[in-house]
């Protein structure tokens, strides 16, 4: 009889709606590892070197899932199915959201199960895969006001406990928050369909803000490394509706910075560009 392992990436929504399936469907699960050990996150975990196992027994394993991480953590276990749709190669990679479910790594597990997904699972693939186009309509079977509904209370549920997160607690607060940025978005010059908050600094949901305004942006905040602590540069970043050619265009412009730190970064498809510049030049 086959036992599955599934090995995990870095924790966030999708992460944790696909640790529900994978332990229903009876399945192992464990995190993948750096090399020193300790459990990756989202930004390491395509350099991850093993795992630790959550739930399971090790010798009774006989094939393995890996879900958003290098497939290398695996080792010699045969690997039967690679969710994913962050790199190229990716079964999910560049889909669109008319396919938003078999594109995300949820759905991929789900399909894998062969199972019928739940009204909250497809809510958490549209949001992982193309918020902005389950904000717009384009996701089949999402319908935006209810989606706006879940991301509050998927926002709630993350930010519960953390004290940096206190003052908006509640549904109306975070609403509240939100609206103070769509107001900041509409107030910003726009620059070839782009509203540039640049001088503007941190904006509290600013990406909220713009995925449900249907706006895209340019915004700049102080760089930090995977640890959160500040590396003196600053980091722009293009995000919210965009289309692939500004994402395009942004990396371009991006790679040309002559102050830039090492190159720009994005995905046209899923909508997203950043570059980290050094500080003593701003253009």
């Amino acid at each position: 009889m086959k036992k599955t392992l599934v090995i995990f990436g870095g924790a966030d929504f999708e992460e944790a709606a696909a640790r529900i399936v994978a332990l229903a469907a009876g399945f192992s699960v464990a995190t993948a590892t750096t090399a020193d050990g300790k459990k990756c996150h989202a930004g390491n975990a395509y350099q991850a070197t093993g795992f630790v196992l959550d739930s399971g027994v090790l010798e009774e394993i006989t094939e393995v899932v890996i879900f958003e991480c290098t497939p290398t953590v695996a080792g010699q276990l045969p690997i039967v199915l690679k969710a994913d749709h962050h790199n190229p190669g990716d079964t999910g990679f560049g889909l669109g959201p008319d396919k938003f479910f078999e594109a995300s790594s949820l759905g991929q597990l789900i399909n894998f199960l062969n199972i019928e997904p739940t009204t909250e699972q497809l809510m958490v693939a549209a949001g992982d895969h193309c918020p902005a186009g389950a904000y717009a309509g384009l996701c089949p079977g999402i319908y935006p006001t209810e989606f706006a509904k879940f991301r509050i209370i998927q926002k709630l549920s993350f930010y519960q406990g953390d004290p940096r997160n206190a003052h908006k607690a509640t549904p109306e607060t975070l609403a509240q928050v939100i609206e103070k940025a769509k107001t900041k978005l509409l107030e910003a010059p726009e620059v070839d369909g782009v509203r540039d908050l640049r001088s503007a600094g941190y904006i509290d949901e600013l990406p909220e803000a713009a995925l449900s305004l249907g706006l895209a942006y340019m915004s700049q905040i102080p760089d930090t490394d995977r640890d959160r602590n500040p590396t003196g540069n600053i980091k722009v970043l293009l995000g919210g509706h965009t289309t692939p050619e500004a994402v395009t265009k942004f990396m371009e412009w991006g790679n040309s910075l002559p102050n830039k730190v090492g190159p720009s970064y994005g995905n046209p498809i899923r909508g997203f560009a950043g570059v980290v510049i050094a500080p003593e030049i701003s253009e």
